[in-house]
């Protein structure tokens, strides 16, 4: 905003003569963004952080359900109220709808298990409150022994066929934990059981923390954590629309050929897990295989006997994405995206109803900016997607709906679980300064320190981690598919709410965030970076630190891969070399930026500079995707294949070469890395 903006929309700016400098603004700019960012700090409020958790809590809000179409009413509401044109826009993927789950444990003795909560008087809404169940389980109905697997892991695999242990044609019982609980099924297929149980055992979230729900925070014996076993490492979104937007009238794959589960998996409590645990034959288990329970856990089989009977239909079935959009002044092409799932396995208040919540606190403080003139330079969407916990659906759709347009995107910020005390971000290494930057401006409740300050002493007085991205949230179809730069910011305190119940207003209004300050910590700190993001003469994206960290990648891939060959088989050294010329023309181009920021230029000069940042992350996509999964499409950063969540560097090589042990293909994947490097160099120095 320039001096007469400022006086136009009420705004003033400090009054000391040379203000902070901001990172990508010119000086009179960031006196701008100064006085904005004043003016939006203390709108967001806890009072309406609590009322709008006790409305989108007060009912269930599955995807796809009532008390989903009632939140969307409501936030559409919301948004509207704060001067912004919300839009919901429809899709239709294919849905598990649970009819009848059961667990009997047949031997030694017969005991049908409990598989949904008590209902406390702290809850409402109960008889909506969804059975333990998982998302893109296939129904079926299978009885057979019962083969303690602890978390399900490559590695847990291995120890069972070391112990002599097989879960073929057995149902392999996991806990929760360690991988995502699709890899689970998929490890179990794989090693041949006919079912899955997975369960949260008390050492991991339950009372062996401390006291349960509702005299705690932590899982009580019957709460059950639900979630979705998709095959998420092969792609997100509608598993019969893979790489195009699930509308009404879209052409549909065969579901024998989605990415949905194998062999029929359901969660139960560990109330319920301790029958079937405590029964339990064979040998007992390594002392890291020993959970919460008040016994010696044993491998199996022998002694119990499980059946799994699960009645689930599947049907295509409407969603809603609810979006708001606030046209950029001077560079309406370029977006920046803020969003959050707003769908629930249960209440939700902390998953993810806290992001949802923030966002529309976001909404409400730039509203409350545009009522006195005030424009964001850049074009910002803000946004509540629905399906994320069936497979990342709304996001993902919304995505590949965008397709090409993304290529305008300048960033997306993403939230998911955004109450809690203790802060945490996961972005590409080039959004890592405005995090840092930002922190270190907004304090953190109950501690009279910056969150940045706090989330230092909670890493050792270090620079805190800000993580890489791999999936799980709704950033996947942004980032991995489509290469916007993209961050996920949140925070947490620790408790065994995860997908129960007690994941409610409750949970949240006496355990999670008391008095509801974080909530509002956030809400200024996310606040803030959307509005920077937005308003930059350039965006403050760090190629130049990008690019270092890529070479770190590539120095530990050669040496993996020659203590595994005995020789660097794939030639990385020009890929090293590669990331240094990268490294090497985004530091050149920094250079350029700042002499422009320093001496101001033209919208349209900074429009090409911002244009080539961006152009730099949309350089790493690989046209072909990624080895037997090319729905992922970036070559730094992708789920790792037994991880699920988890990041898998250097994906495209590591999977043909340590995954499929095929070396021409990974040396097809080196090439087309090498290429993308390159790009990423060329873009780069395209301005000198």
């Amino acid at each position: 905003m320039t001096a007469f903006a400022l006086v136009a929309s009420g705004l003033t700016a400090p009054a000391a003569a040379t203000p902070a400098s901001i990172r990508g603004f010119t000086a009179e700019h960031a006196a701008a963004e100064r006085a904005a960012e004043a003016a939006y700090k203390p709108v967001p409020s806890t009072s309406v952080a609590r009322d709008l958790d006790a409305f989108l809590a007060g009912k269930t809000g599955l995807v796809g359900s009532a008390g989903d179409w009632r939140r969307v009413q409501y936030v559409a509401d919301q948004l509207r109220s704060y001067g912004l044109q919300p839009k919901i826009t429809t899709y239709y993927p294919y849905l598990s709808v649970p009819k009848r789950i059961t667990v009997t444990m047949t031997a030694p003795t017969r005991q049908v298990l409990p598989n949904k909560e008590n209902c406390r008087p702290v809850e409402t809404d109960c008889d909506n409150v969804v059975v333990g169940y998982n998302a893109l389980s296939p129904a079926g109905h299978v009885s057979a022994p019962v083969v303690y697997v602890n978390y399900g892991t490559v590695a847990d695999y291995e120890a069972l066929e070391k112990a002599g242990v097989s879960v073929k044609g057995k149902i392999a019982l996991a806990r929760y934990g360690a991988v995502f609980r699709g890899v689970k099924t998929n490890l179990a297929a794989e090693h041949g059981a006919i079912g899955v149980i997975i369960y949260s055992d008390p050492k991991d979230d339950g009372n062996s923390k401390g006291a349960v729900y509702p005299d705690g925070p932590w899982r009580a014996p019957d709460g059950i954590q639900r979630g979705s076993v998709q095959q998420l490492w092969q792609y997100g979104g509608d598993p019969l629309t893979p790489s195009y937007p699930a509308t009404k009238d879209a052409p549909r794959i065969d579901p024998k050929d989605s990415n949905i589960a194998k062999i029929p998996t359901v969660p139960i409590s560990y109330g319920s897990a301790e029958p079937l645990l405590r029964n339990l034959g064979g040998a007992a288990v390594p002392k890291s295989w020993q959970g919460g329970l008040p016994f010696t856990y044993h491998f199996g089989p022998g002694g119990t006997v499980a059946d799994l009977n699960l009645d689930i239909d599947y049907k295509i079935t409407p969603i809603w994405d609810v979006t708001a959009t606030i046209p950029g002044r001077t560079y309406r092409d370029q977006v920046v995206y803020v969003g959050a799932h707003r769908d629930t396995w249960t209440y939700g208040s902390d998953d993810n109803l806290s992001g949802t919540e923030t966002v529309l606190q976001i909404g409400r403080g730039l509203g409350r900016l545009l009522k006195t003139g005030w424009r964001p330079e850049r074009t910002v969407t803000l946004a509540t997607w629905d399906g994320e916990e069936y497979g990342l659906f709304g996001s993902t759709e919304y995505a590949e709906q965008q397709g090409a347009r993304l290529a305008n995107a300048v960033a997306y910020v993403n939230m998911d679980g955004a109450a809690g005390k203790d802060f945490g971000a996961a972005g590409v290494p080039s959004l890592d300064n405005i995090v840092y930057d930002t922190t270190r401006e907004i304090g953190w409740p109950g501690t009279g320190k910056s969150i940045y300050q706090d989330w230092s002493a909670k890493n050792g007085g270090k620079t805190p981690p800000v993580g890489r991205l791999g999936s799980g949230s709704d950033y996947t179809a942004f980032f991995d598919r489509y290469g916007v730069p993209s961050v996920d910011i949140g925070a947490s305190t620790d408790s065994g709410d995860y997908h129960c119940s007690c994941d409610n207003f409750y949970m949240e209004d006496r355990f999670i965030d008391p008095g509801w300050k974080y909530h509002v910590a956030l809400a200024q700190e996310v606040g803030v970076v959307t509005m920077r993001l937005a308003n930059a003469d350039v965006p403050p994206l760090d190629y130049a630190s990008y690019a270092a960290e890529v070479v770190t990648y590539l120095t530990a891939f050669q040496k993996q891969e020659t203590q595994a060959y005995g020789r660097d088989v794939l030639g990385l050294d020009r890929d090293i070399a590669a990331a240094r010329a990268w490294q090497a023309a985004a530091t050149k181009i920094q250079a350029r930026i700042d002499r422009q920021l320093a001496v101001g230029g033209s919208p349209a000069s900074f429009a090409v500079l911002t244009r080539l940042l961006v152009a730099s992350e949309h350089q790493l996509l690989a046209a072909r995707g990624l080895p037997r999964r090319p729905w992922f499409r970036h070559q730094v950063y992708a789920p790792g294949i037994n991880a699920g969540y988890g990041t898998q560097k250097l994906p495209g090589i590591n999977d043909a070469l340590f995954e499929y042990h095929n070396v021409a293909q990974a040396r097809t994947y080196e090439s087309s890395l090498y290429g993308s490097l390159r790009g990423a160099a060329a873009v780069l120095g395209a301005v000198t």
